[in-house]
């Protein structure tokens, strides 16, 4: 009787029953494990996602740097300034004037040697183009100027991006060429003669030339307008940042500056729970993090850096990688966790599989760190130059350092090193902002480009520190180096300054011994700069490689 009872009760419905049971119950379970290995997996790719990022920010803003440092150098060289000033009484007369300027500024000599040394200039530069534009808006001279896409003769105030050269200030905006059709960044710097504005250098520099920009999968770069200007996936180039500034534009400004007017939305959007019908387990808190675009059956991650100092900002749009297996791991965790629930043999052997897994798992994720260590380590070693001011590094630099005094000491070459700090240079920035005391690091540097040789070498060492390498040179020219760098800075006002920020520099420099070691000629150095900072500021010094004379200084120009 009893048989029969227990019979009747662990019939088929029971057995389906209990089996139900089991599975809702080994899927909460397959959830909640699959959700730690998601949040691991997001954790790992976000931290390696954003590394990307800021190296494709960092490298966006060296180039750009680089750039701008070409026609601002270029602005400054009497050859320029002249032949604008030369070209100043041309007018922009409309369309039909064009030809005869053309061919009278092509006549003309002085403008031929510049055209001659502006297409130089373009040949070691890496430059696409680049042109004179006179006070009164009309091309004079261009590096191009024999080629049928010439500028001379024309009409450029309608170009967007020599508006501000024209009032006076920087300029830098991406477009597509009206005559070759090409897009490319578009600097311009304004060009003064004995203080007055006579017109601005442009330079081009080609899209084609910057595609390294986006070397990494589901990277692209979008202009201040949010138009997507290059792109790994070629096909996103030309669409637009949802709700961007491009399209606020009226049509007339959008054919100007690109030469369409159709910008479809790049659709990057939240991922959706439709989205995500092959994994309900997904927590809203991480649905929150990730993306969806069309064509893709992958989450991805987002990111953006924005504030590169140009306008441009860079994005990454970054499937996850460990979404396929996932989802194998989910459907898999459920069967086994519900073998685990049908029986006591099941339940040991499912409880061994997972402990060995969830081992292989912290292996896994041990390495991947130590991979992601290892990969911030090999981007930060790559990081040489100052983003800012395009001069070297400090790390770079004092390696750079170690390597020349070994140099030196095999070959007996002389070698000094000096150690420049802008005088007051927490003054410009209280009273101008920290804009401006960027410009005066930048504009130092620059001076020192234009002043020193092609084998010495600068860097920047902190805040306005920085140090100065001369290979191959003595005690005596050094300092005769160092101060004609002095003198420079002062006769020649940085154009982006306020007229009374009164930039100069105070220099130390030494020469190293035999026995010398990289931290003794930094010492000796910076107690040389000391020794100028303590004589007035706005003057060179230089201690002798024995350590021992005094200082020896240069007159200084009266504050």
């Amino acid at each position: 009787m009893k048989r029969t009872t227990l019979r009747h009760a662990v019939g088929p419905a029971s057995f389906v029953l209990v089996a139900l049971v089991c599975w809702f119950v080994s899927g909460l379970v397959a959830d909640r494990m699959v959700q730690q290995e998601l949040d691991g997996a997001l954790r790992q790719q976000r931290q390696m996602s954003s590394s990307i990022v800021y190296n494709m920010a960092e490298v966006i803003a060296s180039d750009l740097a680089m750039s701008r440092a070409i026609p601002a150098t270029m602005a400054e060289l009497g050859v320029i300034q002249q032949a604008l000033s030369h070209a100043g009484n041309f007018a922009a007369l409309g369309p039909d004037a064009e030809p005869s300027h053309r061919n009278e500024l092509l006549t003309m000599p002085e403008l031929a040697a510049v055209n001659n040394f502006l297409h130089d200039a373009q040949g070691f530069s890496g430059l696409d183009i680049i042109w004179l534009v006179n006070a009164n808006g009309l091309c004079v001279a261009a590096s191009n100027a024999h080629s049928p896409q010439s500028f001379i003769g024309l009409d450029m105030r309608s170009r967007s991006y020599l508006t501000n050269a024209l009032l006076g200030a920087f300029g830098e905006a991406y477009g597509v060429g009206r005559m070759s059709g090409e897009p490319g960044i578009f600097i311009s710097a304004p060009v003064y003669d004995d203080g007055l504005l006579v017109g601005a250098i442009v330079a081009k520099v080609g899209i084609a030339r910057l595609r390294h920009w986006v070397a990494h999968a589901g990277t692209f770069v979008t202009d201040d307008n949010g138009v997507i200007i290059m792109a790994h996936n070629a096909a996103l180039e030309g669409e637009a940042m949802p709700n961007s500034r491009v399209t606020q534009m009226s049509a007339a400004e959008r054919m100007a500056t690109y030469h369409r007017e159709v910008f479809p939305a790049v659709q990057i959007q939240p991922v959706t729970r439709r989205g995500l019908r092959d994994a309900r387990w997904v927590p809203d808190n991480i649905a929150a993090q990730l993306f969806e675009m069309p064509g893709q059956t992958v989450p991805t991650l987002y990111q953006s850096r924005s504030g590169l100092n140009s306008g441009l900002s860079a994005h990454l749009v970054d499937p996850l990688a460990a979404w396929s297996e996932l989802l194998r791991n989910h459907r898999r965790d459920h069967m086994l966790v519900f073998l685990t629930l049908a029986g006591t043999v099941s339940l040991a052997w499912v409880i061994t599989v997972s402990y060995l897994r969830e081992r292989r798992h912290h292996r896994a994720t041990r390495d991947l760190a130590e991979q992601l260590q290892a990969a911030n380590t090999l981007l930060s070693a790559e990081a040489r130059h100052d983003a800012l001011t395009g001069a070297l590094s400090r790390r770079y630099f004092l390696d750079l350092l170690r390597h020349e005094i070994d140099r030196a000491h095999a070959t007996g070459e002389p070698l000094c090193m000096a150690i420049a700090d802008l005088d007051h240079f927490k003054q410009i920035n209280d009273r101008f902002g920290h804009a401006a005391g960027d410009r005066a690091l930048e504009h130092f540097v620059d001076t020192c480009r234009t002043e020193l040789r092609g084998s010495d070498a600068i860097g920047r060492l902190g805040g306005e520190e920085f140090g100065i390498l001369l290979p191959g040179t003595a005690l005596g020219a050094g300092l005769e180096v160092v101060e004609r760098l002095r003198v420079g800075l002062k006769a020649m006002p940085c154009a982006k300054l306020p007229a009374t920020a009164g930039l100069s520099v105070s220099i130390g420099i030494t020469e190293l011994s035999p026995d010398d070691l990289p931290e003794r000629i930094v010492s000796r150095a910076d107690l040389a700069l000391y020794a100028a900072k303590s004589g007035g500021r706005d003057r060179s010094a230089a201690v002798p490689p024995d350590d021992t004379a005094p200082p020896a200084r240069t007159p200084a120009t009266a504050l």
